[in-house]
């Protein structure tokens, strides 16, 4: 065996042997690095009829609703899966939280119509596949402007909560 054989052979030994210590240690480091992904909620906002709004939204983190240039009774539904125009949405969604059926929006200032309390992605997959669907019904001659939000952004931080109807009547 040759002088370079012997070196070559030498190297990739002692490559093997370094390697059954590398992957331990490596796989310790990945284990304990966190990555951070940055809070999201994207979101389609889709005006249906006059007096009635659907929202999609998936986000990976809480979030909220908000509803701006309208003062009155709003309802809201919450559906986890379904299908839009033939689309399915929500198969590796969860239910983001209690919605109320109906609130009442007490200024025009941007108001919360709706904080979940989690994030509506269950499992990783599409998008779409993540969303829920919230629809609005509101007075039709109202001419809201919806957004969503995420609880960490500051236009969620410093809004005005928007009534339960219950309470406001009482």
């Amino acid at each position: 065996m040759g002088i370079k054989k012997k070196i070559l052979v030498g190297w990739l030994a002692f490559e093997t042997v370094g390697l059954m210590f590398a992957l331990p240690a490596t796989a310790q480091i990945v284990e304990r690095v966190m990555f951070s992904i940055p809070p999201r909620a994207v979101h389609v906002i889709t005006p249906v009829a006059p007096g009635f709004t659907a929202i999609l939204i998936a986000s990976n983190a809480p979030f909220t609703i908000l509803s701006q240039g309208a003062v009155g009774e709003m309802q809201l539904g919450l559906r986890v899966s379904g299908t839009i125009n033939g689309t399915a949405y929500g198969a590796q969604a969860q239910n983001p939280g209690a919605i109320s059926g109906c609130v009442i929006a007490i200024s025009p200032a941007p108001t919360s119509l709706y904080t979940s309390v989690r994030k509506t992605a269950a499992n990783r997959g599409e998008v779409v596949s993540q969303a829920v669907l919230v629809h609005i019904q509101y007075d039709p001659t109202l001419n809201p402007v919806f957004s969503v939000k995420t609880l960490n952004q500051p236009q969620a931080k410093s809004v005005v909560q928007a009534a339960e109807c219950s309470a406001a009547t009482s």
